[in-house]
């Protein structure tokens, strides 16, 4: 039997704004150990990301034990229309596996919500949580190959949710609600998820009151994390993404 075909290219993630041709870029130790483990030698091609929309090729130079890579051609990708969610974050083990399938299904934004129900609750995300959670959607990326990663942001209060810049369509998942529609196919989507237990009727009177639509995500209860990546999938699916120049 013949040997197969060519080995494929290792992808490696490097910080925002140090990706352009002809530079010299050195990985941090994390994606140094992965060229180490995938046992790359000086001269290999590997494929380099930054989470923000830029993708290059680039050269290993020297010992792999460096990490250091020159960069040859670099593309920037044309950022995708804004899919953000606001989700209950009353458990972070299952709110950190939520922001990993997010950024594979091309959501731009990810927004811990604080709730009733989940303020006080000991497995809550809070904001020290935020930086391994961004990490985490930055290593989802180089699986999926998507060009940008989703942005993780600090934990919301519903008011503050609510204060966000409008312009978008507001949807909120509820289990008695609508059928999900678009009437803009291009237009921002904003979608509130409540935790395990569901919102109280005061934060459900204060998005409703704020333009947010109920919209029913399947024929049953959903757990926070199901809602979230099925409002994902379906927004992703009415929504209309710019072409890359």
């Amino acid at each position: 039997m013949g040997g197969g075909g060519p080995a494929a290219v290792i992808t490696v993630l490097v910080e925002p704004g140090t990706l352009a041709a002809g530079r010299e870029v050195r990985l941090v130790e994390t994606e140094a150990h992965h060229l180490r483990v995938r046992r790359v030698r000086d001269g290999a091609r590997v494929r380099l990301m930054d989470g923000e929309g830029r993708l290059a090729q680039g050269l290993v130079v020297g010992d792999p034990e460096d990490g250091t890579v020159v960069v040859e051609a670099c593309e920037l990708r044309v950022p995708p229309s804004a899919l953000v969610l606001a989700v209950g974050s009353g458990d972070r083990e299952r709110f950190g596996w939520l922001v990993e399938k997010a950024a594979e299904l091309g959501v731009t934004d990810i927004i811990p919500l604080e709730t009733e129900r989940t303020t006080g609750v000991a497995t809550g995300v809070r904001d020290e949580h935020v930086a391994k959670l961004q990490r985490r959607a930055r290593e989802a990326i180089k699986q999926s190959g998507a060009a940008w990663a989703p942005r993780v942001h600090m934990v919301h209060t519903i008011g503050a949710l609510i204060e966000r810049p409008g312009g978008e369509t507001r949807w909120l998942a509820d289990a008695n609600g609508e059928t999900p529609s678009l009437a803009d196919p291009a237009s921002a989507l904003l979608v509130a998820v409540g935790p395990e237990g569901g919102l109280s009727g005061g934060e459900r009177a204060t998005l409703l009151g704020a333009g947010f639509s109920p919209i029913r995500l399947g024929p049953h209860v959903l757990r926070f994390e199901t809602a979230a990546m099925a409002a994902a999938v379906i927004g992703g699916s009415l929504r209309r993404e710019p072409v890359d120049a």
